[in-house]
């Protein structure tokens, strides 16, 4: 009878866990999609494809790696870098989606998309976000202390904002804009080697390096899905 009785709370309890971890995920991967269709929107907003988020986020995961960051850290910066640019959403189109360069003063504004992203995440108390606020005002941030909104130097500068700010100006040189062409893979990397020290923290070039076969893969493969939607595009 005792031994019936147990098999009985132990399958009910199976069934429990497994209703529990069932929801979890169906929750975690909503949570994540939500932050996903947030970043897109403002990806979007700024005449890209959409493809650069997802880059961005699979090349600060190979850099992550490659430094040996906790799969926690890793996690949190695969979901988190998404949304970097999130303060562009409040930048006008005008301004966005010109086609010529911009003046001195359209540059300013284009600027406080880093401080404007930190403050639509302010205040949160989820450590995503909170990581999300510190990604958004320091992405822009240079080694050598040249960079903005805070001017922050070397070690001063979070290491997942350092880690993203490679991986996105990696996209950015590789990727087609109307006022510029698209570096080859090889031609980006040079100037990511050569502004190693000045833009980027010496550590954080030297694991993108180590993953740079990886990266390779990512970027070949991203490449080919952006010309067909650029191609598709109006």
């Amino acid at each position: 009878m005792k031994t019936s009785r147990y098999f009985e709370y132990r399958t009910k309890i199976d069934r429990a866990y497994k209703e529990l971890k069932k929801d979890y995920n169906e929750a975690r991967h909503s949570y994540s999609e939500m932050i996903m269709r947030l970043a897109l929107i403002a990806e979007l907003k700024d005449g890209s494809t959409g493809t650069h988020i997802v880059k961005v986020a699979e090349y600060c995961t190979e850099i992550a790696r490659g430094m040996g960051l906790s799969k926690k850290d890793v996690d949190y910066l695969r979901y988190a870098s998404p949304l970097h640019d999130v303060g562009k959403l409040i930048i006008p189109d005008s301004i966005l989606k010109k086609k010529g360069g911009l003046t001195p003063e359209e540059r300013e504004i284009v600027k406080k998309h880093a401080q404007i992203g930190a403050e639509v995440f302010e205040g949160s108390n989820l450590n995503l976000l909170k990581i999300a606020t510190m990604i958004s005002l320091t992405h822009h941030e240079r080694w050598d202390g040249t960079g903005y909104p805070q001017g922050l130097k070397g070690d001063d500068i979070p290491l997942f904002g350092r880690i993203v700010a490679l991986a996105d100006v990696f996209d950015a040189l590789t990727s087609k804009r109307p006022y510029k062409r698209a570096y080859g893979f090889d031609e980006a990397i040079s100037i990511i080697k050569e502004e190693s020290g000045t833009h980027f923290d010496p550590d954080v070039v030297k694991s993108f390096m180590k993953r740079k076969k990886t990266i390779r893969k990512i970027w070949k493969s991203k490449r080919q899905i952006g010309l067909f939607i650029t191609e598709q595009m109006p």
